[in-house]
C-alpha cells in the first residue's frame, strides 16, 4: 500500500486521509484524531495544529507492507521537520539533506514535529551538529521516554500531550540560540541517575506487584526521600502515580488482549475492592473498563 499524502500543510494532510484513505477524523482537546479505517489496520494520530507550527503523535499498524510519499518539497514553505521514533532514533529530512519525503509507514510508533526555519537561526551544517547534540542529552532523552510513555490513541490525553510536545520545541528552540540546556533542568548526578534508573526498572519488570518504595530504597541504595525527589526529576511523574499509571497501562493490555474477567485484572494489579480499580481506570483513560472492552 502506498499512502500520496501532502505534508507541509496539515489541513490537507488530514483532509486526504480523510477523503482519500479513509480515516475516521474526530476533533476534541485542541487536536484532530484521525483513525485507521479497519480494512487497513490498526491505530491513529493525533494532529494538532498552531498558527505556524504544527505536529503529531502516531501509533499504527497497516495490514500490509506500506509507505509514504508526498511530492511536498523538502523544506516547503520553510518548514523543517522532525522525526522521533519510539526506539530512540531520530530524524530530520531538511537537516539530513534528502531530497524528499518517503519511507516505510506499516509500522509506526512516533511523533512528527514542522518548524519554520526562521526559528532556528543557524546555518544548516551548525544546524546538524547542534541537532545531534539536543537530542543526545540526558534530559532530553528523558523527556522523549516521557513522551511515549502517555498513552497513544486517547483523545483524554490530548492536553499532556501537547504540552509535553510544545515542551520538546521551546527546548529545541532555546538550545539553539543559547547551546544551554541545564537551566532548564535540575541536575541529578550520575549515581543518583543509575539509581533511580535502577528503580524505574523495578517497577518495569512486573506491574502486577510492583515493590514498595522502602523496598525500592534499599534495592537501589537510594534514601526514601532522594528516591522520590529524583524519580519526579527524571521521569516527569512522582514514583507512586508512576506505578498506577503502569498498573493502568497493564490493565488496557489485558482487556484488549485478554478475554480475562474485569475482577480478575483488578485483583491481579493489585487492588481487591473492584470499584476502586474502576474508578482509577476511569480518572485515567477518561472510559470505564467495561467500555473501553467493547470498543
Amino acid at each position: 500500500m502506498e499512502l500520496k499524502l501532502p505534508y507541509i500543510n496539515p489541513v490537507s494532510f488530514a483532509n486526504t486521509l480523510v477523503n482519500h484513505y479513509d480515516f475516521d477524523i474526530q476533533q476534541g482537546w485542541n487536536s484532530n484524531y484521525l483513525a485507521l479505517p479497519e480494512q487497513a489496520g490498526v491505530g491513529s494520530l493525533q494532529l494538532f495544529m498552531r498558527e505556524d507550527i504544527h505536529f503529531f503523535r502516531g501509533k499504527w499498524k497497516f495490514n500490509e507492507d506500506s509507505t509514504f510519499l508526498s511530492h511536498d518539497p523538502v523544506g516547503q514553505k520553510g518548514l523543517i521537520d522532525f522525526r522521533l521514533s519510539s526506539d530512540g532514533q531520530i530524524h530530520s529530512a531538511s537537516i539530513e539533506g534528502d531530497k524528499k519525503f518517503e519511507w516505510e509507514i506499516t509500522e509506526v510508533d512516533g511523533f512528527r514535529f514542522f518548524i519554520p526555519g526562521k526559528y532556528l537561526k543557524l546555518e544548516k551544517n551548525q544546524l546538524s551538529d547542534r541537532f545531534e547534540k539536543y537530542c543526545f542529552n540526558r534530559n532530553i532523552i528523558n523527556l522523549q521516554k516521557q513522551l511515549f510513555e502517555i498513552q497513544a490513541g486517547q483523545i483524554s490525553n490530548a492536553l499532556l500531550l501537547e504540552s509535553k510536545m510544545l515542551e520538546f520545541i521551546y527546548f529545541w528552540m532555546d538550545f539553539l540560540q543559547t547551546n544551554n540546556l541545564e537551566k532548564h533542568f535540575e541536575s541529578i548526578s550520575d549515581r543518583h541517575f543509575s539509581c533511580i534508573s535502577n528503580a524505574k526498572q523495578l517497577l518495569d519488570e512486573n506491574p502486577c506487584e510492583s515493590p514498595s518504595i522502602k523496598y525500592i530504597s534499599r534495592k537501589v541504595g537510594l534514601n526514601e526521600c532522594d528516591l522520590k525527589r529524583e524519580f519526579k526529576k527524571a521521569f516527569g511523574l512522582p514514583i507512586r502515580q508512576y506505578i498506577i499509571k503502569q498498573r493502568m497501562d497493564f490493565a488496557q493490555k489485558l482487556l484488549k488482549d485478554t478475554d480475562l474477567p474485569i475482577g480478575e485484572i483488578s485483583t491481579r494489579l493489585g487492588y481487591a475492592n473492584r470499584g476502586h480499580f474502576a474508578g482509577l481506570y476511569q480518572r485515567y483513560f477518561g472510559v470505564s473498563p467495561l467500555n473501553d472492552r467493547l470498543t
